[in-house]
């Protein structure tokens, strides 16, 4: 009996869909994903969310790329690219979503949240400040996305200098 490329990563997919808790999330969008249930299909969004839950960035990025192509206007999709683009490494991409997340939502705590953790990875303290001053400005009594990048800032610690 011969296995294919094919075969094999077919198997692969079936057991990640049948291993993984189902969440009962409906929904639109094309190229859903139904856990072989009778629940409604889940929309690429969701699925990118549940794979981001799961830190499967690069395979959270197909879903949300056609997520965005439903949703060209959604900042919380954008910013979700942010983040992904980000955890694998592609920082000008994810510079580039956040960015564009902000433009559409300036109030977008989120994006701002961690659009300053990507300058502390691009080593530029200065602008992740900046970004924690909007958050203060966003939230003066505080809130989740000020803690997470006031702690982050706290702890960066700037590359060795080369001698």
């Amino acid at each position: 009996m011969r296995k294919t490329w094919l075969g094999l990563a077919s198997a692969a997919a079936l057991l990640a869909m049948a291993t993984t808790p189902s969440l009962s999330m409906g929904g639109g969008g094309g190229g859903g994903y139904s856990g072989g249930t009778n629940e409604p299909a889940m929309s690429d969004y969701a699925v990118a969310v549940r794979l981001i839950k799961h830190e499967k960035y690069a395979e959270a990025i197909p879903h949300l790329l056609i997520a965005l192509a439903d949703r060209p206007d959604d900042a919380d999709i954008l910013n979700y690219l942010g983040y992904t683009k980000r955890m694998t490494g592609d920082f000008p991409a994810s510079l580039d979503y956040y960015k564009r997340a902000l433009a559409l939502k300036p109030e977008h705590k989120g994006a701002h949240e961690y659009l300053g953790e990507l300058y502390l990875q691009m080593h530029d303290p200065a602008s992740a400040q900046k970004e924690l001053d909007t958050l203060a400005s966003l939230c003066p009594e505080g809130c989740e996305e000020r803690e997470t990048l006031t702690k982050a800032i706290a702890a960066y610690v700037p590359p060795a200098a080369n001698n």
